[in-house]
């Protein structure tokens, strides 16, 4: 089973992704230790991932692992020198399992150099291949991998495809190996690669020499191989079911077995590996599932064993003070007479007493023994012994048993309800089975991709009364919502704040409703500065398109996405608080703006107001929220959503949850 990606994988990717050089670096997180993930935007494409693993592969993926709460040092680094950087080059070293990814950002160019070889690791380095970042920092004897050493790069392997007929024949006869362990090993080709040229070839893969036809014919079928890249269907190999291999181009030597063809090597390694990891979590949550039900199963066990010893604790000492009061006259007759003895003799008179059968104890036939350290009798009534004090009376010593009774009863239905409550864990983690428990790592989940609207690059909502709102998200946005989509029929609402955001009612000469007017004011207010201020509410206007200008009076000056307004504005009140819901509607699509308007459109909401919740965690407890009690293909679409797409809803600053609505 394939755990890394071969030298002749990484030639096959490296050469498909060609296709995203001149990318930008939006941002880097690393959700493991040896794991990171590029958000890239490629021009003609959008947002693309790049997921870089040390030691065991490199591709894009549309199962984009979550990003941790806590950007790690390296991704800072990261972040730091490659942020809004344009990818330039992605190259093989060689022919060796070593990437590196060249990048520039004002004039400076970075590596990300990745090797996928042992247990791998990912540096980054200036022009001059020296360390600015690692990630796992390492000492080797003949190389440091620290932050200011410089990256030297191994020996360049020979490229078997690369070689001519003679070159191979030389290295082939002239090695003490097989054939196929040649090409395995001295050519870096791996054994599976190594076999299938032999395949290919028709050539006895155990030969330690080589004639020239079959030189000519191991040529070929290098050649044939390396052809097959981009040209044919790349595969995942199936072996009763479990995926064992990937391969960028068909091999023979899978022939007749169970395999699936993808368009493109990225997306069949991304599909083998996140399988890998969705199953491995997958494991992890049962382990975890089968560990917990044993653990409570052993409770129960042990509850169960702990209720019966305490019935059978609380039957004895009920049984016992029963016997004293049915042999009452002659228990309190034994008593007496040991107090009288105890005045005038020592302990050990009256065992010799009671052992004759003499003194003025007659029930001598019922004591058993004598315990004088403690001031003890232990009688035999019915058959039992009973332990009694000689200093208290046969009703006290009765009592005693009696409220021991008790309490053991008291026990054993304190005990009862811990088996009921270890009976309830036990039925709820059934029903929930291994999806009740988290894996050490989140397992990734498909990005969808869906079509985006053009008015998604603004903040928008649809109002109660199905009017398109819009608003701008900086200066330049500002611009271009007031230039380009704001017409004669349009309303203008802007809050009487300095850096307020445009807001466009796309009316198209429709007569707006109040309440749509009322929640493009709540709009407008709850993304300003209102917002950062803690603001309850705020003065907002509204006015026609044809009163907004960018023409100021004369010896002024209007700011880059500010505009002046005149003639009468029409103020209202808009406040400062605004609602984040979900549309399942086929999937799972984040909504935002006024109480209001995200009610009325969602299956399921949260309201916000100012408060101190940081972006993230608060785009995460509203994720936590919205899932909440939704169940099977629901919350799993609602749980695939990016935190990413409910922070771009939040207004700047910090929030509190006010209010959920279902």
């Amino acid at each position: 089973m394939k755990t890394s990606m071969s030298s002749f994988d990484v030639m096959a990717v490296v050469r498909e992704l060609q296709e995203i050089i001149g990318a930008r670096v939006n941002k880097v997180f690393q959700p493991t230790t040896s794991e990171l993930r590029m958000v890239l935007n490629v021009r003609g494409r959008g947002r693309e991932d790049l997921v870089v693993e040390a030691g065991r592969r490199v591709h894009l993926t549309a199962y984009p692992r979550p990003a941790p709460r806590q950007p790690s040092m390296f991704a800072m680094a990261l972040r730091k020198h490659l942020g809004n950087a344009v990818l330039e080059g992605i190259e093989q070293v060689g022919f060796d399992r070593i990437m590196v990814l060249s990048f520039s950002r004002g004039g400076e160019v970075f590596r990300l150099v990745v090797e996928l070889f042992g247990k791998g690791n990912v540096v980054l380095t200036d022009a001059g291949y020296r360390i600015l970042a690692v990630m796992m920092p390492r000492r080797y004897s003949t190389r440091e991998l620290l932050v200011g050493a410089g990256y030297e790069l191994p020996p360049a392997r020979r490229n078997p495809f690369e070689l001519d007929s003679t070159e191979i024949a030389e290295l082939v006869n002239a090695s003490k190996r097989s054939l196929v362990k040649t090409l395995a090993l001295d050519l870096g080709l791996g054994g599976l690669y190594a076999e299938e040229v032999c395949l290919r070839a028709g050539v006895d893969k155990n030969l330690a020499q080589i004639s020239e036809r079959e030189t000519a014919a191991i040529r070929r079928a290098l050649e044939e191989l390396r052809y097959g890249i981009g040209r044919e269907k790349p595969e995942i190999i199936f072996k009763e079911g479990v995926a064992v291999d990937v391969t960028p181009v068909p091999l023979k030597i899978y022939a007749g077995q169970e395999r699936r063809s993808f368009s493109s090597f990225n997306q069949a390694l991304d599909e083998y590996f996140t399988v890998h990891e969705v199953e491995r979590v997958q494991r992890q949550r049962e382990e975890k599932f089968r560990a917990e039900l044993n653990r409570l199963l052993h409770r129960l066990r042990s509850q169960t064993k702990t209720i019966k010893k305490y019935l059978r604790e609380e039957r004895e000492l009920r049984s016992r003070g029963d016997a004293i009061y049915t042999h009452f006259t002659q228990v309190e007759r034994i008593l007496s007479a040991l107090r009288s003895a105890r005045e005038r003799y020592s302990w050990e008179e009256i065992e010799r007493r009671i052992a004759r059968g003499r003194g003025r104890i007659r029930e001598a036939e019922l004591i058993s023994r004598l315990r004088p350290q403690r001031g003890e009798v232990v009688l035999i009534l019915d058959g039992r012994e009973v332990c009694l004090d000689i200093r208290k009376s046969a009703a006290e010593n009765a009592g005693y048993y009696y409220e021991r009774s008790k309490k053991f009863r008291g026990k054993a239905l304190s005990a009862r309800k811990a088996v009921q409550r270890t009976v309830a864990e036990i039925r709820r983690l059934r029903a929930e089975g291994a999806g009740a428990f988290e894996a050490e790592v989140e397992a990734p989940r498909r990005r969808t991709r869906r079509k985006r609207e053009w008015y998604e690059k603004f903040r928008w909502f649809v109002s109660s009364d199905g009017f398109l709102v819009l608003g701008g998200r900086d200066a330049v946005s500002n611009e271009v919502l007031v230039k380009k989509h704001m017409g004669r029929g349009d309303v203008f609402v802007h809050a009487d704040l300095y850096g307020a955001p445009a807001v466009v009612i796309k009316a198209e000469g429709s007569r707006v409703p109040p309440t749509t007017i009322q929640e493009a004011f709540d709009f407008a207010a709850s993304y300003s500065r209102a917002w950062k201020h803690g603001y309850a509410s705020i003065e907002v206007y509204w006015v026609k398109p044809e009163q907004v200008s960018k023409r100021a009076e004369s010896g002024e000056y209007v700011a880059r996405g500010a505009f002046v307004i005149r003639g009468r504005r029409n103020y209202g009140i808009g406040r400062v608080r605004i609602a984040i819901g979900v549309v399942l509607n086929g999937e799972a699509r984040i909504i935002g703006g006024p109480p209001s308007a995200v009610e009325k459109h969602s299956s399921a909401h949260v309201v916000l107001v100012p408060g101190r919740g940081r972006s993230r965690d608060v785009a995460e407890a509203i994720k936590r929220r919205l899932a909440a009690g939704l169940g099977g293909e629901a919350r799993q679409k609602i749980e695939g959503i990016p935190i990413e797409e409910i922070q771009a809803f939040l207004p700047p600053g910090t929030s509190d949850i006010l209010e959920e609505q279902r």
